[in-house]
């Protein structure tokens, strides 16, 4: 039997997600950002989704705890914007060694519930148990109106493809971005409630990650990426020394937690215009387009070349 180094994250999921039987009053069950769950004799459905941030993994022992805490709860946090949902509230498990300060543990919880009250949630239970390392688990519960959680498997041929913010780099000395961002909820919910994105995902794990993702979930879908319009961040155009290389860690790094969506090239002027109005400080910036099943997927460069999508992002296990 192959090792997890072998079959990677995506590959285990194909396996292990079919298998999941569903109640009838679930309405997305594993595969995307959130589960959509019916509410009887409600107006709203209910949205439920899980993040660990693991010490090592996600954060190193001398990050400040305020920061591992409020990594853990915009993680959760920006799953619940990807869907369109407001957030309610958190349950919340911690890990520790048991020759761990208590001390620490008690600051690692007012962080959580500091971070909680900025962003309006209400921690409501969780769990303390003992590992190797100290873990923070997040459950994040939220709403949004009936039938319109938006999804990453909704996306069609033809879809314009964009980003908001600049991605790349969020982890480099000196750039506090993984640990300070904003989950896009504000943002989320307005294209939601508008009805401007076909399908939509946070990304998380890199764009050469998360794009693949939202195509194979879409059907298997091609697509045709410009690398020279994707947005840099200052962190991606400095490191990287050259705009490739700074594309390059825009594609691969991770962590950026912005918002990846599809929609309908004939809005994208309206879009455009009223996105500049509710948020004028936050670019969104179309990337590429969406092409049937039957198309590759490809970076176009400006002279007109193209190649394949190079594997990129992260996946757990194949690169432990």
């Amino acid at each position: 039997m192959k090792p997890l180094s072998d079959v990677g994250e995506i590959g285990l999921l194909r396996v292990i997600l079919p298998t999941l039987r569903q109640r009838r009053d679930v309405a997305r069950g594993p595969g995307d950002d959130c589960a959509v769950l019916r509410l009887p004799d409600s107006p709203f459905d209910l949205l439920a989704t899980t993040d660990p941030v693991i010490e090592g993994r996600h954060y190193l022992p001398d990050t400040p705890l305020a920061l591992v805490a409020r990594k853990a709860v915009a993680r959760a946090l920006s799953d619940l914007a990807a869907m369109g949902g407001t957030p309610r509230w958190l349950l919340t498990d911690v890990t520790a060694a048991p020759d761990t300060p208590a001390d620490k543990v008690s600051a690692l919880y007012a962080g959580l519930e500091k971070a909680a009250r900025h962003f309006h949630v209400s921690i409501v239970g969780g769990d303390l148990a003992e590992a190797r390392e100290l873990q923070v688990h997040i459950v994040a519960l939220g709403t949004c109106p009936r039938g319109t959680a938006v999804l990453r498997s909704t996306a069609r041929p033809g879809d314009l493809l964009l980003v908001t913010g600049r991605l790349g780099a969020s982890w480099a000395d000196g750039n506090l971005h993984q640990f300070t961002f904003l989950p896009r909820l504000a943002q989320g919910r307005w294209l939601a409630q508008n009805g401007y994105a076909t399908a939509m995902m946070d990304l998380s794990d890199g764009l050469g990650a998360d794009l693949p993702r939202l195509l194979d979930a879409s059907g298997g879908l091609g697509c045709l990426i410009r690398p020279d319009a994707i947005p840099c961040s200052p962190f991606a155009r400095r490191l990287g020394g050259s705009p490739e290389r700074a594309i390059a860690r825009a594609w691969n790094d991770g962590e950026d937690f912005e918002l990846l969506l599809a929609i309908r090239p004939r809005r994208l002027p309206q879009l455009l215009q009223d996105w500049a109005a509710a948020f004028p400080r936050l670019p969104l910036t179309p990337i590429g387009q969406v092409l049937p099943p039957s198309e590759p997927r490809v970076l176009l460069s400006p002279d007109g070349t193209s190649r394949p999508f190079p594997k990129g992002g992260f996946d757990h296990f194949s690169q432990a």
